[in-house]
């Protein structure tokens, strides 16, 4: 039950939650009152206007747009709140990216015994073991094949020049390779470096939260707790840091009644070009040309971008249900000869298909059976008609629910008009 002073169902809160926006409406509320401007998307990824007024253990309170009281939204509900609008903040000079997807914007100011001393420019100072290190990455650089670990350590000049080896050392000026016969390499020359894993992570089934700040920061926590003014993490290392509410752009649950698919690290990742020149490589929450993810005039926070042939695969955790998703061709300047194959898997055995899908069309939204011990979800996008001509493509809001819909949503499939030139 959703709790608070009112008598508000589940069906009545999503009625509420679906309401119109008003931007005007939550400008007016007091500040010390709430937190306005928030989207709160629930169980079933709708999500809706809110103000927020808390978070804390009990779940997360906040006042639906029009209505007069709070009430508590439960975590078994409760799957993420983000701000309506962004303001990004200047960031730090790199961002230091984890093998379990966050991301700490800021400096490096050292290594030693295997643990990588970094100043978070949201939330202090940090000892992060090497182990769990995927890139470090200067602010406006990128690494194509970031899901694809090198074999040994590579670093990228701003020159274009590469350098191979073991990075044995680091501080705020420069990176130290090999160890005999040492390699020192000013930081200020370096674009990115490149991580060989150094041992297998295990991803944690327990319950947690990932935190964006407006820093391009991404913090997952064991807990979060926020009131009006200020918002507290406890991190891995059991320590607790506080950012102001401000700074927060939103807050995800981890392992709870949804898990998105692009929060989660893929088992592997191919993209293979039908002629074998120019890659795309697949992009997290956005279009594989590094634009918003959108069908007609609604912009998605989640999905994949692609290019064909693409797969994907996933591991599975026990307590999910159901994998549910839509899918289209993504919103480019040409595409009139895109066609594609789509194909989804559970442990290698087909479970959904359309063949021949082109621009303008979006798929109703799919929801697959995952079997009690199916270990491996495949996402796959196949050649079509004309090879991998304009073949853009994104799986939107893909994700693993931990209870199956009592009945599929209504299809929301749909077309759009003949793009302009096509």
């Amino acid at each position: 039950m959703l709790e608070g002073t009112g008598r508000y169902t589940r069906a009545m809160m999503r009625r509420v939650l679906r309401a119109v926006v008003l931007l005007p409406f939550w400008m007016a509320l007091p500040r010390a009152v709430a937190d306005a401007g928030w989207l709160l998307t629930l169980d079933d990824l709708r999500p809706g206007p809110v103000a927020l007024q808390g978070i804390d253990g009990r779940g997360v309170r906040v006042v639906p747009l029009g209505a007069a009281q709070a009430i508590t939204i439960p975590m078994d509900s409760f799957v993420q709140i983000d701000r309506a609008t962004r303001a990004r903040t200047a960031a730090g000079s790199f961002s230091l990216v984890l093998a379990n997807g966050d991301r700490y914007t800021g400096q490096p100011l050292g290594m030693k015994d295997e643990q990588v001393a970094w100043r978070s420019s949201a939330v202090g100072e940090l000892k992060i073991p090497l182990k769990e290190i995927r890139a470090l990455i200067r602010a406006g650089s990128s690494i194509e094949n970031l899901d694809q670990p090198p074999r040994e350590d590579k670093i990228l000049l701003a020159n274009g020049d590469s350098v191979k080896g073991i990075v044995t050392g680091m501080s705020e000026v420069k990176v130290t390779i090999g160890a005999s016969s040492a390699l020192e390499i000013p930081l200020a020359t370096v674009q990115w470096i490149h991580f060989a894993p150094a041992g297998k992570t295990v991803g944690k089934t327990e319950r947690a939260f990932r935190v964006w700040l407006n820093d391009d920061s991404l913090i997952t926590a064991s807990s979060v707790e926020a009131d009006e003014q200020t918002m507290r993490l406890s991190l891995a290392d059991g320590s607790k840091r506080e950012v102001p509410l401000g700074s927060a752009a939103g807050v995800e649950q981890l392992n709870g009644p949804v898990s998105w698919l692009s929060s989660r690290t893929p088992r592997s990742v191919a993209q293979i070009p039908y002629f074998g020149g120019v890659t795309w490589p697949t992009r997290m929450d956005s279009t594989v040309g590094g634009r918003a993810i959108q069908f007609g005039e609604r912009v998605y926070a989640r999905g994949i971008g692609v290019h064909a042939y693409s797969r994907i695969e996933f591991d599975l955790d026990r307590g999910y249900e159901a994998f549910r998703a839509q899918y289209a061709i993504a919103q480019e300047e040409k595409r009139q000869y895109a066609d594609v194959t789509v194909r989804i898997k559970v442990d290698g055995k087909l479970v959904h298909e359309r063949q021949s899908l082109k621009a303008d069309v979006l798929s109703p939204v799919v929801v697959v059976d995952l079997p009690g011990g199916a270990k491996v979800l495949t996402l796959e996008v196949d050649y079509g008609q004309a090879n991998d001509t304009q073949d853009r493509f994104n799986w939107i809001e893909p994700a693993l629910l931990r209870r199956k819909p009592a009945a599929t949503q209504p299809a929301a499939g749909g077309t759009l008009p003949a793009a302009r030139g096509s």
